[in-house]
């Protein structure tokens, strides 16, 4: 069998509204879809997210592709060893790509050897997985609104953005936490927005409502900040722009610097790579999340084989699934209980629908994650005294 096509799709599924974090607010969810053709019929199908879709298209189509045309999709090592060869010196932004054409030969793979990419990866260790509820920057009452309509849909972990206004912040946990009771468990993330002062003052401030992590409190470069923040409170800290690649990962276990690893198949290069960041969590006793980039149903399918296939993962993982006005899967993803099923079909089990894939492809708007077009004078700022 060998590798005639590579294609890619760009598309952008709007939000049902503006959803503020401390960097700006977000309004869609563009992503690149990559199908990976044969000789032979089949078919392999996978997603890119990240920070700049027209660049990691760039990628996949001019700098990837030569790569992989004539390839049997089997070689999988061989094929992701030359593309990370080839691109060591811009691999910051070449990772992106490379999740996208690494999950379209693991679904390859997947169909060619009959079984579900969970298998590929070690074999399944959970049946379903499970998902946080996702609340933006919003007033009290509002957020508690939503935090009341995750529960009563059965989730069980909530996660707040913050980092706008430390004061603003106490209110809405203060107040989601009164609404939902004690049982449900509440995480907060300021994306690297305070400094280190700020942090511990704001997680004091809050620590009395029960959190159960605080996700990159400080900026992710400076791994003394966070393991700094971590000793100083009591509730536990997670990586997440902090914990992009498995050099990261070790630089954090060495430092001590946080309890959990916030992980991206689109930052780290793969699903291949989380698994290797997951198992050396584990060795190191560092629980794993994944993130969200806001993947549609495909890249939400490669998550949950990820998860299901590995004894860390805990937690409620993250989506943005619930904010967007559609999917291209032919049948949407059915949360019960907060929870997704593992698909037992060949591959990833992606059922892509192709006049889906039409619809959201027209009409592409340049979107900024860093930026607030509904506040002019706004400035994101990371690691900011507040």
């Amino acid at each position: 069998m060998k590798i005639t096509a590579i294609k890619t799709h760009a598309i952008q599924i709007p939000f049902h509204k503006g959803e503020k974090w401390s960097g700006g607010t977000r309004y869609s969810a563009p992503s690149l879809i990559v199908q990976i053709e044969t000789d032979e019929g089949l078919i392999g199908v996978g997603e890119s997210v990240g920070p700049t879709i027209p660049v990691i298209q760039a990628v996949v189509e001019k700098e990837f592709t030569p790569f992989l045309i004539g390839r049997d999709p089997m070689e999988l090592e061989s094929i992701l060893h030359q593309l990370e060869e080839y691109s060591v010196n811009w691999k910051q932004i070449a990772y992106y790509g490379l999740a996208g054409v690494e999950m379209a030969l693991l679904d390859l793979r997947g169909k060619i050897l009959n079984t579900p990419v969970y298998n590929l990866l070690g074999g399944k260790c959970k049946s379903e997985v499970e998902f946080a509820g996702y609340i933006f920057i919003d007033t009290p009452q509002k957020n508690v609104e939503e935090a009341l309509a995750f529960t009563s849909r059965g989730y069980r972990e909530l996660k707040l953005k913050v980092g706008r206004d430390v004061d603003l912040d106490v209110e809405r946990v203060k107040a989601v936490r009164e609404a939902v009771g004690p049982k449900i468990k509440i995480r907060i993330d300021p994306n690297q927005n305070w400094s280190v002062p700020t942090a511990v003052r704001a997680i004091r401030r809050m620590e009395k409502y029960d959190l159960q992590m605080v996700e990159q409190p400080t900026p992710y470069h400076d791994v003394e900040a966070m393991a700094a923040v971590a000793r100083a409170v009591d509730v536990p800290i997670t990586a997440d722009e902090g914990c992009a690649t498995l050099e990261d990962a070790l630089r954090l276990i060495d430092k001590r610097a946080c309890a959990c690893f916030t992980v991206y198949p689109s930052e780290a290069g793969g699903l291949l790579k989380v698994k290797q960041i997951a198992d050396l969590a584990t060795q190191a006793g560092v629980w794993c999340i994944t993130g969200s980039w806001a993947e549609t149903g495909i890249g939400t399918l490669g998550n949950v084989h990820l998860i299901a296939a590995s004894r860390n993962f805990p937690f409620a993982n993250d989506t943005h699934l619930d904010f967007m006005t559609g999917d291209i899967l032919s049948n949407p993803l059915e949360f019960k209980q907060a929870k997704i099923a593992v698909p037992d079909k060949p591959g990833f089990g992606i059922d892509l629908d192709l006049n889906k894939l039409a619809k959201y492809s027209k009409d592409l708007v340049r979107e900024m994650v860093f930026y607030d077009k509904e506040d002019s004078g706004f400035q994101p700022r990371t690691g900011q005294i507040l």
